[in-house]
């Protein structure tokens, strides 16, 4: 047996993908499991220990979106913030949105990014490449070449790809190199300049709305050429009713679709909106919509419509969010707050811990094709999070450049007291 090099002790050991739920000991060999024992094991004299009693470990999170920054917006964040702030909140590895200036549609941009993340450390970046040039939806990017260099996954960002024909053909040369094509659903011909859903609230607020059919009509599209291609789609994160039944259709058919929701969609409804005045931090894409929609999105989590739940991390500067609220950017910073708000959807549901590891963790990596599990031989990515405890989101407490989120001042259940990546300890919680 190689060397072990960290031992995280006494803590229970939640993994889905291997079935246990357990009190157990983790032995890590340098970035890797060397075994998992349940019960008493004996002392190990010269290797740092994690004392994990009274909390979980589980497999790192995985987050399917966020925008890291670089290149080109490091006045909203940069990598060393943004992989920061995902290993507090519990996530060893994030999907890299490749809304950057200029977009990531070369391997050169590709290979900048593992680059700069594996200089900078904390969470893993899992570079998601342009589906097409510029992100201009016109023609597609060079996807074997990005493929090799280092592309999790292709798609424009939060810019669905409105030729249906080029859509296709992304997703039958996707398949070919074998990941999946992550598409935002919304057909910016029906949303046109709405700020926030389209409803009694907008009307009674003054705000221009967005309509539930301009997510549904793309999810049905995706659907249909799901069943044509044979190919992997991701959509999301979803906001709309219509969206999780056309999913739930879609799954029951054995379709490759797979769906995501923010952890903010699960809880804010667009009465959030009136509720605080104009918010800037509920200007929302998607934005949070009516209660069918928010019951829809919990209902579809728990019963596995929903694969996963998402950070939705878009930092945004204090300049760009100080503005009339149809006029401010959209966004809002999740890395920091996923953990605590889906362990409110437990709560509230009724759920076991297990969804929500499963959410966070082997959900989102199902996603990408790849596991989240601890066991003998696995990369010792691995979060220990204590359920019980709350934490109140504070400002000056957030690893993120970026501060706008509207759980400011609310106290949410967790708390990541470790994250472990390849085998090193990322992040430690402060007293």
């Amino acid at each position: 047996m190689s060397r072990i090099t960290l031992r995280i002790q006494g803590g229970r050991i939640l993994c889905p993908a291997s079935g246990v739920d357990a009190p157990g000991t983790v032995d890590i060999a340098g970035e890797t499991v060397a075994a998992v024992h349940l019960g008493v094991v004996p002392l190990l004299e010269g290797v740092p220990v994690l004392d994990a009693q009274g909390l979980v470990v589980a497999p790192g999170f995985v987050d399917l979106h966020a925008e890291l920054g670089e290149p080109g917006f490091e006045r909203r964040e940069t990598l060393d913030h943004a992989l920061a702030a995902a290993a507090q909140g519990g996530f060893t590895a994030v999907c890299a949105s490749p809304a950057s200036d200029p977009a990531n549609d070369c391997a050169a941009i590709t290979g900048f990014l593992v680059r700069r993340a594996a200089e900078v450390g904390g969470a893993r970046l899992l570079p998601i490449a342009a589906l097409t040039l510029g992100r201009e939806g016109k023609r597609l990017s060079e996807m074997f070449t990005l493929r090799e260099a280092g592309a999790v996954a292709f798609g424009d960002g939060d810019r669905a790809v409105v030729d249906s024909g080029l859509l296709r053909r992304g997703m039958e040369y996707a398949h070919a190199v074998g990941v999946p094509v992550f598409e935002f659903p919304e057909d910016r011909r029906l949303s046109g300049r709405g700020t926030m859903h389209e409803g009694p609230v907008a009307t009674r607020l003054g705000l221009k709305g967005v309509p539930a059919a301009a997510e549904d009509v793309m999810v049905w599209r995706a659907v249909a050429l799901a069943e044509q291609t044979g190919a992997r789609i991701h959509l999301g994160p979803l906001s709309t009713a219509g969206a999780v039944r056309a999913v739930r259709l879609a799954k029951a058919q054995g379709l490759p679709v797979t769906a995501a929701v923010s952890a903010t969609h699960l809880h804010l409804t667009d009465e959030a909106v009136a509720e605080s005045g104009y918010s800037t931090h509920l200007r929302l894409r998607p934005p949070v919509r009516g209660e069918a929609d928010r019951a829809a999105l919990r209902a579809g989590l728990a019963d596995g419509t929903l694969d996963a739940v998402t950070s939705h991390h878009s930092p945004q500067t204090f300049e760009d969010k100080a503005l009339e609220f149809d006029l401010a950017a959209p966004g809002a910073i999740g890395l920091g707050t996923a953990l605590g708000l889906t362990l409110r959807w437990a709560e509230i549901e009724g759920r076991p811990l297990t969804d929500v590891v499963r959410a966070l963790a082997t959900g989102p990596a199902g996603v990408l094709g790849r596991g989240a599990s601890i066991q003998a031989g696995d990369v010792a990515d691995l979060v220990v999070f204590d359920p019980d405890a709350r934490t109140r989101i504070e400002g000056g407490q957030l690893a993120s450049k970026a501060r706008n989120t509207p759980w400011l001042g609310h106290a949410l259940p967790g708390r990541v007291q470790w994250t472990v990546v390849g085998g090193r300890v990322v992040h430690r919680a402060t007293a």
